[in-house]
């Protein structure tokens, strides 16, 4: 039996640990060839394990599946190592089918005590970084006149409310994604001629290493409730597979959430 995405050629952003490593093997699980980026390869120590929380860790740990992982190390916030990844990536393996721009930075900053550094920081990881990957890999999709990127957001880019969870000390997290689906919308229009979809996709609550040690007590209080995904391919997999695989002929400009997957869309 064909695997749904044999011969497709997946570029995953953010992947050493956590969502973007669940993601990678999901995809490679359907049997994509898949690229996985982050800003250091990582090594294996004097026993040849890879170190945790690395590419070197993703790859490693996904050797069991059908399709084949591939690292390239790569710093969004710096223009030339975006450009230089996608340019390898097609010129190693023909083309580029899908985009999966997980990157992202989510920390806690009072409101009203953001100083510039700090700024720069998450609009550049969580904006511009992902702008200069859509930029680059347009140009080989509009060539190919197919393709899809799927970026991923967060739900608490519309929540602005005191109380709840993506409120409290997370103004540039939400702005940030906020803007990354509104940049979702105009990609989605631009590219749209060329068969090309531009899609947004929400996880969430996730069991991640991240999230747990940023804010343990929203874990502990969303995991009395039952509210928290697992981080694995089996709990992620499905919905980025499936919004991966749509047209700009059967969905494209849509911020979609994967609690709603198999419900609301497919």
């Amino acid at each position: 039996m064909r695997m749904k995405l044999e011969g497709k050629v997946v570029i995953v952003t953010g992947a050493s640990y956590g969502i973007g490593r669940a993601y990678a093997h999901a995809l490679a699980g359907e049997g994509a060839t898949v690229v996985v980026s982050a800003r250091t390869l990582g090594r294996a120590g004097a026993d040849g394990t890879p170190q945790p929380g690395t590419l070197a860790e993703t790859v490693a740990s996904g050797n069991h599946l059908p399709g084949r992982i591939f690292a390239k190390a790569c710093d969004m916030l710096v223009e030339a190592d975006v450009v230089r990844m996608i340019d390898e990536t097609v010129a190693n393996f023909g083309r580029v089918d899908m985009l999966i721009n997980n990157a992202a930075i989510y920390t806690h900053h009072d409101t009203f005590e953001i100083d510039q550094p700090t700024w720069d920081q998450h609009l550049d990881l969580n904006l511009r970084g992902p702008y200069f990957a859509m930029r680059e890999v347009a140009r080989h999709m509009k060539r190919q006149r197919s393709g899809s990127v799927v970026n991923i957001t967060s739900a608490v880019a519309g929540h602005t409310e005191h109380g709840h969870g993506g409120h409290d000390d997370m103004m540039l997290y939400c702005v940030s994604k906020a803007a990354l689906n509104r940049m979702t919308d105009f990609f989605a229009e631009e590219l749209r001629e060329y068969g090309v979809a531009v899609n947004a996709l929400s996880p969430g609550a996730v069991d991640t290493d991240t999230w747990n040690a940023v804010d343990p007590a929203t874990v502990a209080n969303f995991k009395e409730q039952g509210l928290v995904r697992p981080c694995t391919p089996e709990a992620l997999g499905g919905p980025v597979i499936a919004l991966a695989l749509h047209t700009a002929a059967t969905m494209t400009g849509q911020i979609l959430h994967t609690g709603e997957y198999a419900k609301s869309w497919n």
